[in-house]
Order: C-alpha cells, then structure tokens, then sequence
C-alpha cells in the first residue's frame, strides 16, 4: 500500500470516527428527550389513573346512595299505595247512591 492510499485510507477512517461520534451523541441525545417524555407520560397516567379511580369510587357510593332511596322510597309508595286502597274500599261502601239523572217531560 502506498503513502498516498494509506493518506486516503486514514482521512476515511477518520471521516467514519467524526460521523459515529456525531451518530452516538445523538442518539444518547435522542435517548435523553425519550426518557425524559416517558417520564412525563408516566406522570400524566399516574395522575388520570388518580382522578379514575376516585370517580369509580364515587360512582360506586352513589350507586349504593340511589340503592338505599330507592329502597326507602319502594317501602314508602307500597304504604301509601296500601292505605289509598284500604281508603278506597272504605269509602266506596259508604258513599251515597248517585242520582238518576231526571227525565224531560215531553210535550
């Protein structure tokens, strides 16, 4: 191999050098803003994660609040129902007889 190829050769290997230290800096660079975006994901889900799991207790609270009313009011509209029939049946026994309706004379 002569000067010359020996030049050329160690001015490519020396190009190849510069362009992978270029190529391992940007991809510790590039690694650095990805972990830096996980981070900040993860923080976004732990916070969504939070505030989901808060309303799915809430819900459940009130779906056992709503429960409890409509227990309360079942047992309640059934006693007024209860009474209103056993009214009924007492009045209509002791209503008075309705009029018949008074005939026009012909002429």
């Amino acid at each position: 191999m002569t000067k010359l190829q020996k030049d050329h050769l160690m001015i490519l290997l020396e190009s190849i050098d510069s362009k992978m230290q270029i190529t391992v800096e940007t991809v510790g660079s590039l690694n650095d803003k990805i972990e830096g975006v996980e981070e900040r994901l993860n923080a976004r889900i732990d916070h969504v994660d939070n505030i989901l799991r808060v309303t799915v207790e809430e819900v459940a609270l009130l779906h056992k609040k709503v429960d409890a009313v409509d227990k309360n009011l079942s047992g309640r509209i059934d006693s007024v129902y209860e009474e209103l029939i056993a009214h009924r049946n007492d009045t209509e026994l002791h209503r008075r007889p309705t009029k018949r309706p008074s005939l026009k004379k012909v002429a």
